[in-house]
């Protein structure tokens, strides 16, 4: 009897412990993530096992011939590359202006359908064949090189280069180091990832509560001045600030060079060339600037948030280079209720590409790319 009467009272416990931890996982999906949830969410994390390989000069490609999924909370997109390492279906006979879209994650967009990235919806607005060539932590070198290695086989038109200011000065900054790791692991492997626990990898991309409860402890992590993380973060964001602007102005050069050799090439192969200034969530998002900075231990109201793009942009004018700044029209986008970009990620939503691809369409009209 006794024994009948515990079980019957560990069953109510443990109904009861399972009807709290759905509430609370409906509770967290209903409630917006911290505000800086795509520093503390990590999203990269979910990014599919062998999606790309080494490159004994560019440090990583697209692996040819990959087909995968990519999952992280709200959304699930299916990925292939093609042979070329190219985002897409494989490539026929050229029947119609080819553009190679370069850049980093931004252009890979591995969050939203091939359909709705902003490639994929430029060239269909453009008539021309928009090639996906995104490859997630590219710098503007990195893009030069794989134009210059696609191009003879794909007799490529132009160029479409999407520089993310997030990180991309302090990506070129970094590049000599990083064809130095390059040189130094085997071509063509599978590139390495950190290993991940098997059941974190699972709640991580399909439990909120779950990701809530992570997201706190690496916040609480973060709040520590020698956390390994925090000063790579410090390091690229102080260049958003008042008082970083000597180390920005110290950086910029690198860029400036690495601009003015990608314009060089483009010239001398008689191709086009088109860079789209890209903006991070914090300087679209005042939510997610003060709650990114504050998270570093940076004060908020020393941002200038617009430093890094106007800097780029003077270098893009200085160098006759054709631009499109993505940041004016992504902020009235968003004040307007657009929602740009994703909540636990800092990529663009489908409606932020949707309004990428029509400003990008617009300025390419413009400088006369199109017909």
């Amino acid at each position: 009897m006794q024994t009948g009467r515990w079980l019957g009272r560990w069953g109510l416990l443990m109904g009861g412990l399972a009807l709290g931890l759905i509430l609370a996982e409906v509770g967290f999906r209903f409630a917006r993530p911290d505000a800086a949830a795509d520093l503390l969410y990590n999203a990269p994390d979910n990014a599919p096992n062998g999606l790309y390989s080494t490159h004994p000069d560019l440090y990583a490609v697209p692996t040819a011939g990959f087909k995968g999924r990519q999952e992280s909370l709200g959304y699930g997109v299916d990925l292939r590359i093609n042979t070329h390492g190219l985002r897409g279906p494989e490539l026929g006979a050229k029947s119609q202006p080819r553009w190679l879209a370069s850049g980093d994650s931004f252009t890979m967009a591995a969050q939203v359908s091939e359909a709705d990235t902003f490639a994929q919806r430029l060239g269909s607005e453009l008539k021309v064949e928009m090639l996906n060539a995104g490859v997630d932590g590219y710098g503007t070198w990195q893009a030069m090189g794989r134009y210059q290695e696609l191009d003879a086989a794909l007799d490529l038109d132009g160029m479409l280069l999407t520089f993310f200011v997030g990180n991309d000065v302090h990506d070129n900054v970094r590049w000599t180091q990083v064809q130095a790791e390059a040189k130094r692991m085997r071509a063509g492997a599978p590139l390495a990832r950190r290993p991940i626990n098997p059941v974190h990898a699972w709640f991580y991309k399909r439990s909120a509560l779950y990701a809530g409860v992570r997201m706190m402890q690496r916040r609480s992590a973060l709040s520590s001045p020698d956390h390994h993380e925090r000063h790579r973060w410090v390091s690229e964001l102080r260049l958003f600030t008042r008082d970083g602007g000597g180390v920005l102005g110290s950086q910029l050069p690198h860029t400036d060079a690495a601009l003015a050799a990608l314009a060089k090439m483009m010239k001398e192969r008689g191709d086009s060339l088109m860079v789209a200034i890209a903006p991070p969530a914090f300087q679209v998002q005042r939510e997610r600037l003060d709650a990114t900075f504050s998270l570093v231990g940076i004060d908020p109201s020393t941002a200038s948030p617009d430093a890094v793009s106007d800097g780029v942009r003077s270098l893009l004018e200085r160098r006759g280079i054709a631009t499109c700044d993505l940041v004016p029209p992504l902020r009235r986008a968003e004040e307007a209720g657009g929602e740009m970009y994703l909540e636990y990620d800092g990529h663009w939503s489908l409606k932020g590409h949707a309004v990428v691809s029509d400003t990008l369409a617009k300025c390419m009209k413009e400088s006369g790319f199109t017909r």
